[in-house]
């Protein structure tokens, strides 16, 4: 059996799209079920629209993963005297053609063609020049680009996902394989490319199904064998239409601001297309990189689900490590400039752990225990104000008032004498401990959401909680009730 060798070729014209993501772990999954190798290709052929900054970014993207190449990184633009050479070898074995045709003659074509409703098909009008005519026009400088001869008959394959395919040659044009200006066009350039990195498995979208014929025929003109192909479905989004930035975010870099993390995007990406055993939605890469097999590919197109990856990342969160995940928490304070956090015990590990372990179960991404829980680490200035209406009376304000003078008695800061205490004065002073309860949580967070307020007390400590309550009768002394 041949030795497994796939490639994952993303254009440096954009960052790294959800959807190519997804094609590199399905190639990446392949290659590591069969021992094989993941190759990288940046195709970058196109200097007007390739940027470099855009390959950097893919391949942070890519490592960010966990999915790096096998072996060194093939950069397209360094291979094209390559290409050329197989243009002119496909010349000089009849395959190929001088096409001397001007864009504005071209242009005319596929007018007449829409005025006839026909579809519109190049004539092959310079197929017909002589040798002599053509080198008179080469001679002349005439411009010109070199069109593929495509043969009689049709072209099939077996797809991998998707069974036998079969296209009728006479739908397909003698197609361009190099450029007025001298530069190959992808068809050419993708066959050279993968026939010199001896890739055995094509894998990639179904929107590139129809450059396959083309491709074929390319290899056997060249007496090149021809790898295996597979085009994975396409993925839509909710409204069932093609992913688009209007509606949600498409590239890896965004989820990875948006607080979502590597393994769990990995995850939920190998979900649009692949079903595993049992059919299981939460899986590590070494259990699906074991039972990774196309037969358990889709052909039918697959919904990026927000809803689901937002679980996914939810239940990778809650079973991630403390330590890491502390980290990136810290990261995320860092990189927003919170105002004011309280202290930089704020945002050592510990106390990082601590706001962790009490908030994991309740959010879906990194950035939710900043967003949802940013009172963990800086003061409130403002308070809801539904919340004061609701819960900030006069009956309440004199007893929280007496509250507050007994709090600073305490000293044993732990959740149950926290708790104990509350209970027990709200008990004495003839109020229901949820009423105390509100506005002690208005108090210490500005909002009336929040994990439970003995584990939110305790971790804030005593110093921080005093201060903050003061802070709050400061500014409400003047609320109208």
């Amino acid at each position: 059996m041949k030795e497994v060798r796939v490639r994952f070729a993303p254009s440096p014209t954009g960052f790294l799209h959800v959807g190519g993501a997804r094609t590199a772990i399905f190639n990446w999954l392949f290659a590591k079920n069969k021992g094989g190798k993941f190759l990288l290709r940046i195709e970058d052929t196109d200097p007007e629209r390739s940027k470099s900054e855009l390959s950097a970014q893919i391949l942070r993207s890519m490592e960010w993963l966990g999915m790096t190449a096998d072996e060194e990184i093939v950069y397209q633009a360094l291979n094209i005297n390559r290409h050329k050479k197989v243009v002119n070898e496909l010349i000089g074995l009849g395959k190929a053609y001088y096409a001397f045709e001007t864009q504005e003659e071209l242009d005319q074509m596929r007018k007449d063609a829409k005025a006839k409703k026909q579809q519109y098909k190049y004539n092959r009008a310079s197929l017909d020049l002589n040798t002599e005519t053509i080198k008179k026009y080469l001679a002349e400088g005439k411009p010109y680009a070199i069109r593929f001869k495509v043969p009689d008959g049709s072209t099939e394959f077996i797809d991998i996902v998707h069974g036998k395919t079969v296209f009728n040659n006479s739908e397909i044009e003698d197609f361009v394989i190099l450029r007025s200006d001298g530069s190959p066009v992808y068809q050419i350039a993708v066959v050279v490319d993968d026939h010199d990195m001896k890739i055995s498995h094509v894998i990639r979208g179904d929107d590139h199904l129809s450059n396959t014929p083309k491709q074929i025929l390319l290899y056997n003109a060249l007496g090149w064998e021809v790898p295996d192909f597979a085009h994975l479905p396409m993925i839509l989004d909710e409204q069932k239409k093609k992913l688009s930035k209007r509606r949600n975010p498409v590239s890896v870099e965004e989820y990875k601001k948006k607080g979502y993390l590597a393994e769990a995007l990995f995850n939920f990406l190998t979900l649009l297309g692949f079903a595993p055993e049992g059919n299981k939605e939460i899986f590590s890469k070494k259990e699906t990189t074991k039972e990774f097999t196309f037969e358990r590919v889709n052909k039918s197109s697959a919904v990026f689900d927000m809803k689901k990856l937002g679980w996914i990342n939810s239940e990778y969160l809650k079973l991630a490590d403390p330590i890491i995940l502390s980290g990136l928490v810290r990261n995320k304070i860092l990189e927003l400039k919170l105002p004011e956090v309280d202290d930089t015990t704020r945002l050592n590990i510990e106390y990082l752990c601590k706001v962790i372990s009490l908030m994991k179960e309740r959010v879906s991404t990194i950035n939710d225990f900043v967003e949802f829980g940013r009172y963990f680490f800086t003061a409130p200035v403002t308070f809801e104000e539904n919340g004061l209406q609701k819960h900030w009376n006069q009956k309440i304000r004199t007893v929280f008032l007496r509250y507050f003078d007994d709090l600073n008695e305490i000293s044993n800061w732990e959740i149950e004498i926290l708790e104990d205490h509350l209970r027990k004065f709200a008990e004495v002073n003839n109020v229901k401990a949820g009423e105390l309860i509100h506005v002690l949580r208005l108090s210490l967070t500005g909002i009336t959401i929040s994990p439970g307020i003995f584990d939110l007390m305790s971790i804030l400590d005593k110093e921080t909680v005093i201060k903050r309550i003061g802070y709050f009768l400061n500014r409400v002394q003047e609320f109208k009730f």
